[in-house]
């Protein structure tokens, strides 16, 4: 896989809690720690995106129930 060179700009209290966890020995390189980073919050990002998606066809589905049987409540 291909890897693009990006520039970013953090605060340095995220560049020294990032170096403390290269320090103690999880990460290797900042660039590790971020590309972890971006990873985990695209996995989690998606599923929040996917379980609001669910529900969102589930109301869909609720209201078209409710609309069919709406005529026969009415009797």
């Amino acid at each position: 896989m291909e890897n693009d060179r990006i520039t970013i700009r953090l605060p340095q209290i995220d560049l020294r809690q990032i170096d403390l966890l290269i320090r103690l020995g999880e990460f290797s390189t900042r660039s590790e720690v971020l590309r972890h980073a971006v990873k985990e919050y695209i996995d989690n990002h998606t599923t929040r995106i996917l379980a609001k998606a669910d529900k969102f066809k589930k109301i869909q589905e609720l209201e078209a129930a409710a609309a069919a049987i709406e005529p026969y409540m009415k009797k």
